[in-house]
């Protein structure tokens, strides 16, 4: 019998008798040494059934074991039961069974927390961690697991800030570590058959000679691709993005996750036709009749369609990523430019003339019109695909 099938037929076991686990620990703390827990899983008549030592691993926890492959089999179906992502393998003749923190806070136990929070505290009161990285660990134990499932995929999300210049830089991880060739062949063929493309809405590195493989989601383009999905009625997709929202309060960034997905969740909120453009100072009144792209050379050309007197004019302008800017210009009088500013809801537009210059914020102000919006965010998403600084908080 394989190590896997055996852990399966264990944890079908230890699954109707799981509410009778008692948990225990130990905090060692010896001077001159790291210290250490150590969590005994007990029977209901209080015998011990398997134990796990929990220490420090540079910036992360790691619960360990190294023994006998029957122990190693029996602590791997109980850490499963309760909630943990565990492997039994074999090293020079022992048998190990290691957790890191992701999977480690995914045990939602109090005893279980209560161990683990103990560590940190110890660590931390012995000056073997700061502040900052104690308060980060505690923030983790608390929230549980940050891992949100994508295209049948398991991705870990991870918020990160770190001090510039010109102030805090935040930016949000999410990426799938495959465990084999296979695993991230399967991860790559579902995203892409879920209409993610590679390069625009993720990049992959498969795994081979033995360097780990990953699957990094970019942001934020993919998290708009998931908003897209999730209007189209595809469940998962809602799953998924609930599922960020839940990780995001629980570890402090919706206000993050909020701004990476505006954009997407606004496209093609507003209908612009039949909005009325007036400025009764300059005694100009215009509807709006419609907007439209059109394409030249895979860029995206705005249409503007309008009546003023009876009469039914146009203008349009093209966008287009340069210099790593994305912008367009527009001639513009001042019966267009109201037409404009009703359309990007930019006052300052108002009465300018000539050639006038639109960037990224007029880009997505133009998303929310309805029949234009997800077009002009696919076009900057495979535009900006290779530049890092477009979109950045």
């Amino acid at each position: 019998m394989t190590t896997s099938l055996k852990i399966d037929n264990i944890k079908r076991h230890v699954e109707r008798d799981i509410d009778k686990l008692k948990i225990e620990y130990t905090l060692y703390s010896p001077p001159g040494v790291d210290p250490w827990v150590e969590v005994r899983f007990r029977d209901e008549k209080g015998n011990e059934i398997a134990r796990v030592s929990v220490r420090r691993d540079r910036k992360s926890l790691l619960a360990y074991f190294n023994g006998a492959k029957e122990n190693a089999e029996r602590l791997a179906s109980i850490l499963s039961v309760l909630g943990a992502k565990v492997e039994v393998k074999e090293y020079g003749g022992d048998w190990r069974v290691n957790l890191y923190t992701d999977s480690i806070t995914a045990i939602r136990r109090v005893e279980w927390l209560d161990a683990v929070r103990a560590l940190v505290e110890e660590l931390h009161k012995r000056g073997l961690i700061g502040k900052e990285q104690r308060d980060r660990l505690l923030t983790e134990i608390n929230a549980g697991p940050n891992v949100v499932e994508i295209a049948g995929a398991e991705l870990s999300v991870w918020f990160r800030e770190k001090e510039t210049k010109s102030g805090k830089t935040k930016w949000l991880v999410i990426v799938y570590q495959p465990g084999s060739s296979a695993a991230f062949d399967a991860a790559v063929k579902a995203l892409k058959g879920a209409g993610f493309v590679e390069g625009v809405h993720f990049t992959a590195k498969r795994p081979e000679g033995g360097a780990k493989g990953h699957v990094y989601l970019k942001m934020p383009t993919s998290i708009w691709r998931l908003e897209e999905l999730r209007r189209q009625g595809i469940d998962w997709a809602e799953r998924a993005l609930r599922r960020l929202e839940e990780i995001a309060k629980a570890r402090g960034f919706s206000d993050l996750l909020e701004e990476y997905l505006r954009p997407a969740r606004e496209a093609e909120t507003v209908d612009p036709r039949g909005l009325v453009a007036e400025d009764a100072e300059r005694g100009i009144k215009a509807v709006i009749r419609g907007v439209r792209v059109e394409w030249d050379n895979n860029r995206p050309r705005v249409v503007v369609e309008y009546e003023i007197n009876g009469v039914v004019k146009t203008f349009y302008f093209t966008w287009g990523a340069t210099g790593g800017r994305i912008q367009a210009s527009v001639r513009l009088n001042d019966e267009k430019a109201l037409v404009l500013a009703t359309l990007l809801g930019d006052e300052a537009i108002k009465g300018k003339s000539g050639t006038v210059k639109l960037v990224t914020n007029h880009l997505f102000a133009l998303t929310r019109l309805r029949g234009i919006g997800w077009e002009l965010l696919r076009w900057y998403a495979g535009a900006t695909k290779n530049d890092t600084e477009f979109y950045s908080l």
